[in-house]
């Protein structure tokens, strides 16, 4: 009777058994479903990208930083992470909440296809050579009055969850190193920018290239990467250089030859004032940053551009074949260091993995002062080991 009990009862047991193991298998599954990361990305679009992607040659690039000039494109891009199958990407929904009174912008379909990447090689691949995130949705941006937009990207997954993300962006005119200069030259409202930067080769690129001091083939078509606010959309009027080139009659010089510069200087110099590699080139243009100064209340203050992206310096180092300065770095482990949040407690990291960690580093050597550390990684790019605003070493080195 023993065995005959057993007997029956045991399949039961099994039964149970089983189906406890594929209830907890199924949790365990549900529990180590991948993590969303869901995050909004301001792209940068490099003139070798639009060569090597196959986009349109009237495609405008981008420094990929959340101050645009008005009418200027701001690429949009809902990156996931990678381990998400893309079948469990269910929708991405953007919408535009907030805009300045007048506005009539618009998301619209972005430009970049299927082909093209997202663009900081971290999130293409780690050190191994995985990929880290993957596109699931993009939009373009041109935002057609100054002020602060607000663009909100809904993902909804199966498995992983859904995320709301916001990007704020300011969209600007621009006013040239004069205004700049007039807080940032050592006076008690601002850090002295104006004076290191001056001594630097940016500060006299365009300068020297018009008096025939860079190279015999300096033309016009060196111009968009040495002025200020230089754009082809010809819809695009906000304020840049070639804007108030068209508006004086400015054309670039027939002869390179000294005696040029002086003569814009004299003759246009409001056209002098968005001359050579400024400010505005590499945080956007500065009239919602200028405007707002000391107004801590207003959404998104300073409204500029600051970036430790390597997007910024590609915008215009990265035009191969002859500026392969992005493409060496592209190719480098720098190029791939983890992007893994840091925060205190890790400053021994940081101070050598990330750019921001890098420079708040060097800038406190020789201090006992304790100072903030960044707590969102960026690989380790061009402004880790070289101080755009300063010329004091070698190659502008920290």
């Amino acid at each position: 009777m023993k065995m005959n009990t057993l007997t029956k009862t045991a399949p039961a047991c099994l039964a149970a058994l089983v189906l406890m193991a594929v209830g907890s298998a199924t949790t365990a599954g549900a529990a180590s479903a991948p993590a969303l990361q869901g995050q909004i990305v301001l792209r940068p679009l490099t003139p070798s990208e639009i060569t090597d992607y196959g986009l349109p040659a009237n495609t405008e690039t981008s420094g990929g930083l959340s101050a645009v000039g008005k009418g200027q494109p701001v690429y949009l891009e809902a990156l996931v992470n990678n381990a998400i199958a893309p079948s469990n990407i269910v929708s991405v929904t953007w919408s535009l909440t907030n805009q300045p009174v007048g506005s009539t912008a618009v998301l619209a379909a972005s430009p970049l296809g299927a082909n093209v990447p997202t663009y900081k090689m971290a999130d293409r691949f780690n050190q191994a050579g995985s990929p880290v995130f993957q596109v699931a949705g993009r939009r373009l941006l041109r935002p057609d009055i100054t002020g602060q937009y607000t663009v909100v990207a809904t993902i909804v997954t199966t498995g992983s969850g859904t995320t709301n993300i916001t990007q704020n962006i300011t969209a600007g005119t621009y006013l040239g190193i004069q205004v700049c200069e007039f807080c940032h030259s050592g006076g008690v409202a601002a850090p002295n920018i104006y004076v290191p930067w001056s001594q630097t080769l940016h500060a006299t690129m365009f300068s020297r290239g018009i008096d025939g001091l860079v190279s015999s083939h300096y033309s016009k078509n060196c111009i968009q990467c040495h002025t200020v606010g230089y754009d082809a959309n010809a819809l695009a009027v906000n304020g840049g250089f070639d804007d108030v080139a068209a508006a004086l009659g400015w054309t670039f010089p027939t002869v390179l030859t000294n005696g040029n510069w002086a003569s814009m200087q004299a003759n246009y110099p409001s056209l002098a004032n968005l001359a050579n590699i400024q400010c505005e080139n590499c945080h956007g243009p500065g009239s919602e940053h200028a405007y707002a100064f000391g107004n801590t209340n207003l959404s998104n203050w300073p409204r500029l551009g600051i970036s430790f992206g390597a997007g910024d310096c590609g915008q215009c180092h990265d035009s191969k074949p002859g500026h392969i300065k992005n493409a060496e770095w592209n190719n480098s482990i720098h190029a791939r260091t983890t992007r893994t949040p840091s925060g205190a407690g890790r400053e021994n990291c940081v101070r050598c993995h990330t750019a921001p960690g890098f420079e708040g580093y060097t800038e406190h050597l020789g201090s006992t002062n304790a100072y903030a550390t960044n707590t969102v990684y960026e690989a380790i790019t061009c402004q880790a080991c070289h101080d755009p605003h300063d010329a004091s070493n070698p190659h502008q080195l920290r």
